[in-house]
């Protein structure tokens, strides 16, 4: 990543936290949704029903006061590789959590440090694909949730050269097909694995 383009990040994610106050409401909600609140601020920073507007490309920014094309949504930050500098803002509704929108169009992947991170794979373990940033929150922040498929495609190639074997869980058999499709071709290495069928 360029350093402007950190730089842009961080700024953007210090005038976010600053603006940014607790909602208990919106807590209560996750809450009921399997989220472990503090686990998640811990991970994602703050957590927050902002209005915003809705750009091509799947991008957004935050609306003026009074905007009437405005969305309520749910705005929190996307690290980098390094688990810790904020290079993006998400955002995604309640009612659609599977359609994240990014401020800057920085961040492949939600959870991207956990893809690239070869502890993830220790002994085997899979890193898991969510479709959505609300079942990405309800794992604990467990795994990854792409952006940008092209470019975390293109990630997977440059994987460190000691994960022989880096396999990629799918929420189901038909998430684990879609994956296949969009993240084609899989580099040799990198496996997609579906949760086993339950006996009839």
């Amino acid at each position: 990543m360029s350093a402007p383009i950190s730089t842009l990040g961080m700024a953007l994610a210090l005038e976010f936290n600053l603006r940014s106050e607790p909602q208990l409401e919106l807590a209560r909600w996750l809450e009921s949704e399997g989220v472990d609140v503090s686990r998640a601020l811990n991970v994602a920073g703050p957590i927050v029903e902002r209005d915003i507007v809705v750009f091509p490309g799947a991008m957004f920014d935050f609306a003026a006061p009074g905007s009437e094309d405005s969305v309520r949504a749910v705005v929190h930050l996307a690290v980098g590789e390094d688990a810790e500098t904020p290079i993006d803002l998400v955002a995604w509704t309640r009612e659609r959590p599977n359609r994240i929108l990014r401020c800057l169009g920085v961040a492949q992947a939600i959870g991207i440090d956990q893809l690239v991170n070869p502890a993830s794979y220790f002994a085997g373990r899979p890193v898991r694909v969510h479709r959505s940033a609300l079942a990405w929150l309800a794992s604990g922040c467990d795994g990854v949730v792409p952006l940008d498929r092209a470019a975390m495609r293109n990630r997977l190639d440059f994987l460190a050269l000691e994960l022989d074997g880096c396999r990629l869980a799918a929420e189901s058999l038909e998430h684990g097909r879609a994956l296949r499709t969009e993240l084609a071709p899989l580099p040799a290495r990198v496996r997609i694995v579906v949760p086993r069928m339950e006996a009839a």
